[in-house]
């Protein structure tokens, strides 16, 4: 250990509505502590998208949405080099979803999400209005960073594949139907790679056998902090049997060369 290690998969907050924990009455860190608590967990980096976990309804309009993401610009100023932000943008608002990527672009962000549809009020991913707001993802070459949604598995295929010049990361390998579905979409396309958070990494060996079918260089580490304990995953990928490089590959070079983490004027404001 003492390498780098990107979490891909966080979740950061400014107040209590954005904080997503199932044990709230004994564990609200400070942003500040947090970045501690990941430290001693061995992770020296993060990325990830500020979430509402009230009830969103569409009537509320795009605002809340915004909110998320002006928040999460907050956090980069809190925590600088240590954060990457995610934003959100949202088919029921093609125009402002637009307007914000080129915002955000404009500001050296180059990830979108993670998305979480279940939670923000819709589930389209094969949806028109989504397909044009990636239209626009794709002109800048972004990252977006999706939750796994199992009984929606031909939209997903199609959003991949409509979407060449996006970079896509699907979260959550899930259990082993959902993980191998993942497998045979990422055989078939480049654009798309799996980040290692949430359900699944627990079943010991998924790791190894992914590396196995589709490489170590399409696999992202990530926690799905504060809702997951971060150390439980770090040392997941040091159990598993595979090489050194194919850590490396995992814990923080993938995510490194995807969203270009330390180049100038790229990768989150970094430069």
């Amino acid at each position: 250990m003492g390498e780098p290690v990107v979490d891909f998969h966080v979740h950061p907050y400014l107040s209590g509505e954005e904080f997503l924990n199932f044990y709230p009455e004994r564990f609200t860190p400070s942003p500040e502590q947090c970045q501690a608590d990941l430290e001693r967990a061995g992770i020296s980096k993060i990325c990830g998208s500020v979430i509402l976990k009230r009830p969103y309804r569409r009537e509320e309009g795009f605002g809340p949405i915004r909110q998320c993401n002006e928040r999460a610009l907050e956090l980069k100023g809190i925590w600088g080099g240590f954060y990457t932000p995610g934003f959100h943008v949202h088919p029921g608002f093609v125009a402002e979803s637009i307007a914000e990527i080129d915002r955000m672009w404009a500001q050296g962000v180059r990830l979108i999400g993670e998305l979480v549809p279940y939670l923000h009020g819709w589930s389209e991913y094969g949806g028109r209005n989504l397909s044009k707001i990636l239209d626009a993802a794709g002109r800048h070459h972004m990252v977006v960073s999706y939750h796994t949604m199992p009984d929606e598995q031909e939209e997903m295929t199609r959003m991949v594949a409509e979407h060449p010049d996006v970079t896509f990361v699907a979260a959550h390998p899930g259990e082993r139907e959902n993980f191998m579905k993942h497998l045979e979409r990422m055989e078939q396309y480049d654009n798309l790679y799996l980040d290692l958070s949430g359900t699944g990494i627990f079943r010991y060996g998924l790791v190894a056998y992914g590396v196995g079918r589709v490489g170590s260089g399409r696999f992202l580490f990530g926690t799905d902090y504060p809702i997951c304990n971060p150390r439980m995953y770090v040392q997941a990928i040091y159990q598993e049997s595979i090489s050194e490089a194919d850590r490396e590959n995992i814990l923080h070079k993938n995510a490194e060369r995807i969203l270009g983490l330390g180049s100038a004027g790229v990768g989150c404001g970094d430069g």
